[in-house]
């Protein structure tokens, strides 16, 4: 088993033929053709097959994929360290956030690293757990930043807390409930969940929980933050916002902060990885810099 066998590999899995794959790793078909059978030897299985629908992985193909996309990155990522500390300054970073830290943390953190590493290109994308778990396995992020389970992010992945974000409850400017003084007098309300139930959207059952209420009914869940506003802003429902952002939109008359009496939780924003993650230089340097951005963001003691 060698590399250029499970390179040749996990992109046709990807591109769904061997003249695309072919034509991205800038490569001939019978080279591609010729790498696949070479690994099928070693591994001693059939790992794809052609249907009228294109290329198709067997179950032995969908086994090995995930192995294959780890060392093809993992190789990739090892050439990018020794060449950045041979002086290259280029390379390439993905990154996921959350909304929150995506506005608060990750553009000065960004300047910050271009500063020692000004030819690197960075991937940036908005997403939250668990679907950037997919993103991991799939696109290869270096790391993702946002709020997480009070478990983590599971096995095999590690966290570092960065900063607690308040979270306020939000309803569009003129909303018959503006001016509600307790979640009870919102039980009544259909609320959206910012991130799915079973991950950070569970402040939300949870703050109804501890204020000894039913869970509220939940009509819908958004992925994005931003997305939600939108929603919140043109309907009826109530939701948990970044206070933040909920002041931003307040000031601007799109939305209005629900001056309940509870407590309300915070999110932790985490920035998380995969145990085995060696980041690069560049990702290091990314990495220290959110560090140091997220510390201005604490609570001072005392």
């Amino acid at each position: 088993m060698q590399l250029h066998q499970l390179r040749a590999f996990a992109a046709v899995a990807e591109a769904g033929s061997i003249s695309a794959a072919a034509k991205q790793l800038d490569v001939t078909q019978p080279a591609i053709t010729r790498a696949l059978q070479q690994l099928e030897l070693s591994v001693g299985a059939t790992l794809l097959t052609r249907s009228a629908h294109g290329i198709e992985l067997t179950p032995y193909g969908q086994a090995l994929l995930e192995h294959a996309r780890f060392i093809v990155r993992a190789a990739a990522d090892a050439r990018a360290h020794i060449r950045q500390l041979a002086g290259d300054l280029s390379g390439k970073l993905s990154i996921a956030s959350s909304a929150a830290p995506f506005a608060l943390v990750v553009p000065r953190a960004v300047e910050i690293m271009r500063l020692q590493f000004p030819d690197v290109y960075i991937h940036l994308q908005e997403a939250t757990y668990p679907t950037v778990m997919d993103l991991f396995r799939e696109k290869g992020l270096d790391f993702a930043i946002g709020p997480l389970p009070a478990g983590g992010p599971g096995e095999g992945y590690r966290h570092d807390p960065l900063f607690k974000l308040d979270l306020v409850v939000a309803v569009r400017h003129g909303h018959p409930k503006a001016r509600a003084k307790s979640l009870r007098a919102l039980a009544d309300v259909p609320w959206l969940i910012t991130g799915p139930a079973d991950g950070p959207g569970m402040v939300i059952q949870q703050s109804f929980i501890d204020a000894g209420l039913p869970p509220p009914q939940c009509v819908m869940h958004s992925e994005s933050v931003g997305g939600a506003i939108q929603i919140i802003e043109h309907g009826n429902v109530a939701s948990f916002v970044p206070r933040y952002l909920a002041e931003e939109a307040q000031a601007g008359g799109l939305l209005a902060i629900v001056p309940v009496a509870e407590t309300l939780p915070s999110l932790t924003i985490s920035a998380f990885m995969p145990v085995q993650k060696i980041l690069s230089p560049a990702g290091q340097a990314l990495y220290s810099a959110i560090h140091s951005i997220s510390r201005t963001l604490r609570p001072k003691d005392g």
